[in-house]
C-alpha cells in the first residue's frame, strides 16, 4: 500500500485564531519595520500636501463619470446598443475602480491639505466601491500596521488563492458577499468577531447608524426603480460594483499576493510595478506601492518623486503588469500544494547611510525640569524630538501664537515615534496610520487614534542671556501601548501606564 500523502497545510488567516496570537508571541504585531535612507528635509517636503492635484484630479474623474453615465443613456435611446453597453461599461470602471483608489487616498487624509475635503470624498468613494467606511478605515490602519502578518492583517491575502477565486474576485463576488453581509450585521447592531479586534467601541454605533442610512439610499433606489418602471437607477447605482470593479483587482492584487508573509520589511511583502498613465489615474498611483507603505503620509501626487529618491534601496520595479501576472500565477498555483512558498524578492545592496541625527537626551532636575532647547532653535511650525531616560517627548514651537508646547513622543495607537510625522497648523499627524492630534491639547482629531496624548509643562526662561525652553517631563502620564487596539477591555490589547 502507498504511503498516505498528507494534505498541505493551511494557515489561518483569521483575525482570532491562534496565528495572531502566535505573531504577538514572535514580535511581528505593531513591530518596528523597515525604513529605506531620506533626508528628513526631503521627506517632509514631500510629504507637504495641497488641495490643487486632487481637486483638478477630482473634477476630472467626476465630469467623465458623468459623461459616461449621460452617453451610455443617450446612445441606448438612440438604438445604438453596443456602443451603449461599452460606454456604460468605461462608466462603471471609473465609478467603482477609481472610487477604491479615492476611497484609499482620502481614508489615509492625504490626497487634500484641507481635512473636510478628505472627510467627504472620503464618504462618496466608500459608497462607490461599496465599503463600509467607519469599520475599513480602521480595519485599514490595522493593516498598516501589520501588512501581512498573518492573523493580524485584515487585508492579508490568504492562501491558497485558487484561479477560480481569483476570477471571481474580477467581478467583486466576495467583496460583494462579504460588505453585503457585514452591512446587515450592521444594521442590527452587531460587529463580527474579527471586527471587534480594530474596532474601538465609541465608533460603533456611528457605524451602525451609517449603514442603516445605507440600507435607506439603496431601498430608495429600488422604488424609484419601482415607481418609474424602468432599471436603470438599479442599473447606474448596482452594477458599477460588478462590472466595474475588474481595475482595481487587476492592479490590487498584485500589491501583495504570492509574496513573503511574516516579515517586516515591505520590500518583501509588497510590489512597485509600472502602469500605463490611464491606469495610473484609476489607481492614483498606488502602483508605486512599496514607497506607499514605507512612507504613508506622502501623498499620490509626490509618489513618483518618491520613488526616484527611494529606487536604489527598493527591489527592482516591475515593468508592467503583464510581467507581475506572469511570475504571480505560477506562484500562486504553487502555494496550493506548498502554502509556505512565496516569490522571492531581491534586496540591493545595503546603501550607506549617513550617521543618524543624535536625540538629544536629557536628565530632569528635582522637579521634572529639563532645557530641551534655545529660543532659536526651533522654528516657528516645526518640532524637535528629545528623550529622558527610555521615554521620548516632542517639543513644538506654534506659528499661530509662538508660544511652547510638549507631548509624550509616541502614538497613542500604534506607538510610532511622532517626530517622524507631520505638524500642520496644531496638528501632529502620526507617520503609521495618519491619525492627528492637537499638540497643544493631546485630543485626537482624527482617527484612527482614540486616546489622548499626554501633554507637559513648558516655560522659557533667560540663563546668561540665553533664552531656554523646559519641559517639565514629570508632570504629565505618558500611556505606552503596546500594541494597536483602541480599546483596553479587548482581550487582543495590553495597555499600561508607566
Amino acid at each position: 500500500m502507498p504511503p498516505l500523502v498528507e494534505p498541505p497545510r493551511y494557515r489561518d488567516y483569521s483575525l482570532t485564531g491562534p496565528e495572531g496570537k502566535l505573531a504577538v508571541q514572535k514580535g511581528l504585531a505593531s513591530a518596528t519595520w523597515y525604513t529605506p535612507y531620506i533626508e528628513r528635509k526631503t521627506l517632509r517636503r514631500l510629504m507637504a500636501r495641497d488641495d490643487w492635484h486632487a481637486s483638478r484630479d477630482m473634477a476630472i474623474l467626476y465630469s467623465f463619470i458623468f459623461l459616461l453615465a449621460w452617453g451610455a443613456h443617450a446612445l441606448y435611446a438612440n438604438g445604438h446598443t453596443a456602443a451603449a453597453g461599452f460606454t456604460f461599461f468605461m462608466y462603471c470602471t471609473l465609478y467603482t475602480s477609481s472610487g477604491d483608489s479615492r476611497w484609499h487616498e482620502c481614508g489615509h487624509g492625504t490626497a487634500f491639505k484641507t481635512k473636510w475635503l478628505n472627510d467627504v470624498f472620503y464618504e462618496i468613494a466608500s459608497f462607490q466601491v461599496f465599503r463600509l467606511p467607519e469599520t475599513w478605515r480602521f480595519s485599514h490602519a490595522r493593516h498598516h500596521t501589520d501588512t501581512d502578518i498573518v492573523g493580524r492583517d485584515p487585508e492579508a491575502d490568504a492562501r491558497p488563492l485558487t484561479m477560480w477565486e481569483l476570477s471571481k474576485a474580477f467581478f467583486n463576488i466576495q467583496g460583494i458577499q462579504g460588505e453585503f453581509a457585514k452591512l446587515m450585521r450592521h444594521v442590527n447592531g452587531e460587529l463580527s468577531p474579527a471586527e471587534r479586534t480594530y474596532m474601538p467601541s465609541t465608533e460603533r454605533p456611528g457605524a451602525f447608524r451609517k449603514a442603516r442610512v445605507w440600507v435607506g439610499i439603496y431601498l430608495s433606489v429600488v422604488f424609484s426603480s419601482v415607481y418609474l418602471g424602468s432599471v436603470v437607477p438599479l442599473m447606474y447605482v448596482f452594477l458599477p460594483y460588478t462590472l466595474g470593479a475588474w481595475h482595481f483587482v487587476l492592479v490590487g492584487v498584485f500589491q501583495h499576493a504570492s509574496l513573503e508573509q511574516d516579515v517586516l520589511d515591505h520590500r518583501l511583502n509588497t510590489r512597485t510595478c509600472y502602469i500605463n498613465f490611464v491606469s495610473a489615474f484609476i489607481y492614483w498611483n498606488m502602483h508605486y506601492h512599496i514607497e506607499h507603505h514605507t512612507f504613508p503620509m506622502v501623498p499620490y501626487y509626490n509618489l513618483p518623486e518618491l520613488h526616484e529618491v527611494l529606487k536604489d534601496q527598493l527591489p527592482k520595479p516591475y515593468n508592467s503588469i503583464y510581467e507581475v501576472y506572469k511570475e504571480m500565477i505560477p506562484a500562486l498555483i504553487k502555494q496550493r500544494s506548498d502554502p509556505d512558498y512565496f516569490t522571492p524578492r531581491e534586496l540591493p545592496p545595503e546603501k550607506a547611510k549617513p550617521a543618524e541625527e543624535a536625540h538629544l537626551s536629557f536628565t530632569p532636575d528635582k522637579d521634572g525640569w529639563v532645557a530641551v532647547s534655545q529660543t532659536d532653535e526651533v522654528p516657528l511650525g516645526d518640532m524637535l524630538r528629545f528623550d529622558v531616560g527610555p521615554q521620548t517627548y516632542v517639543l513644538y514651537h506654534a506659528e499661530d501664537d509662538g508660544k511652547w508646547y510638549a507631548t509624550a513622543g509616541t502614538c497613542t495607537h500604534g506607538a510610532a515615534l511622532l517626530a517622524d510625522g507631520l505638524v500642520t497648523g496644531n496638528l501632529i499627524e502620526c507617520p503609521k496610520h495618519n491619525g492627528c492630534f492637537d499638540y497643544k491639547t493631546g485630543l485626537p482629531k482624527r482617527p484612527p487614534v482614540k486616546k489622548r496624548l499626554a501633554t507637559f509643562p513648558t516655560k522659557v526662561e533667560e540663563v546668561f542671556g540665553v533664552m531656554n525652553v523646559y519641559v517639565q517631563v514629570n508632570n504629565g502620564k505618558h500611556r505606552q501601548i503596546e500594541y494597536d487596539n483602541d480599546e483596553c477591555n479587548d482581550t487582543s490589547t495590553s495597555c499600561k501606564e508607566d
